[in-house]
């Protein structure tokens, strides 16, 4: 499997990455309380709450035509350039020339995840799609004003790259943006599988963490905070990655505490969520607001086969979540496993992801 050079970097970076920032952890460790050890823990598993957003006003116009490719053995990073100049990055994965999956990565996550997909990709005959949304990662801003916006995105690069169908696969909170394409775009989906999705404010937090029930409510209603909360979260995780990771594990289930034991998945861990912030919190602060207000389309209007997972020890998103998606989608089937959290379901994908494969 080939691994970008970030998560190289990361992996590889001494101890004193993880200690060397007596300052933060002074500072972390002075203002100290279950609260905000929550609160630090619900941001960095993905649930970020909203920034104010500086993005521009220009609508989404189309792919020019021009873009910039680097191949890495099977892999491509493509750079595509919409009509108005801007950017999407778009990272593919697997086996080349493969059935296509366009995959759809988590809140405060960018495309790199799909390289946590790769060796099941390579095994099972799959090519993963993997862009970047407006203002996170490589991708330059440009204004969704609802989720359902995205699948206009994502038809603009199935055109560029001359893909004609794809499978769709959404992970967490990119599971309401796989499902608006599935949605909006059904000449061109084969089918939607769907890993620990998250769904709208107004669902059930039973079962979910303190600090991300907390999170979600500053994304609804405190956005000048969250600018504040958001920044500092990220320049915690470049100084004192050793003490972000310790408290995104603090509210974890054992099985996820497991899942991120291994060196190469903190690495990815904090790789993903870095890469998120590259251009600024104004992408991931997008994300929560379409995330949190009316997605534009409705779960009843998916036709596709669907297939959802949810780990029933999942903290960060409830399993009730999982169980309304399937009760909303016609003919969803949903795949409960026992005792997996939401990253534990991650780390052997050959399985779930066999359905893309059919």
């Amino acid at each position: 499997m080939s691994v970008p050079e970030e998560v190289k970097r990361v992996s590889r970076s001494p101890a004193r990455n993880c200690r060397g920032s007596r300052g933060w952890s002074r500072r972390c460790r002075g203002a100290s309380s279950g609260r905000l050890l929550r609160l630090l823990t619900a941001a960095a598993l993905g649930i970020s709450p909203l920034v104010p957003s500086r993005l521009s006003a220009e609508p989404l116009e189309g792919c020019s035509g021009s873009s910039r490719v680097k191949v890495t053995g099977d892999d491509m990073r493509v750079e595509l350039r919409r009509a108005d100049g801007g950017v999407i990055a778009v990272e593919v994965v697997g086996e080349p020339d493969a059935s296509a999956v366009l995959f759809c990565h988590g809140l405060a996550d960018s495309r790199l995840a799909a390289y946590g997909f790769a060796g099941a990709a390579h095994a099972l005959g799959l090519r993963f799609i993997a862009p970047d949304r407006p203002g996170i990662g490589g991708t330059d801003a440009c204004r969704l004003s609802r989720v359902v916006d995205w699948a206009a995105e994502v038809g603009l690069v199935l055109d560029a790259l001359d893909v004609g169908s794809v499978a769709l696969l959404g992970v967490s909170g990119g599971g309401a943006f796989a499902a608006a394409c599935a949605s909006e775009l059904p000449d061109r989906v084969r089918s939607l599988l769907l890993i620990a999705p998250l769904g709208p404010p107004a669902w059930p937090t039973g079962g979910m963490a303190a600090g991300q029930r907390a999170a979600l409510q500053i994304a609804r209603h405190a956005p000048a905070f969250g600018g504040w909360f958001l920044g500092s979260l990220a320049t915690l995780a470049r100084r004192a990655p050793g003490l972000f990771l310790r408290l995104a594990a603090s509210e974890m289930p054992a099985s996820d505490r497991r899942a991120l034991a291994r060196s190469d998945a903190r690495a990815a861990f904090l790789t993903n969520y870095l890469r998120a912030f590259q251009r600024g919190s104004g992408g991931v602060g997008q994300d929560l607001r379409v995330l949190t207000r009316p997605w534009g389309f409705d779960l009843e209007s998916i036709r596709v086969p669907t297939s959802i997972h949810h780990g029933d020890a999942d903290t960060t998103v409830p399993l009730q979540h999982a169980r309304r998606f399937a009760a909303a989608i016609p003919g969803a089937r949903l795949h409960i496993h026992p005792g997996q959290g939401h990253f534990s379901i991650l780390t052997a994908p050959e399985q779930t992801l066999a359905t893309l494969a059919a």
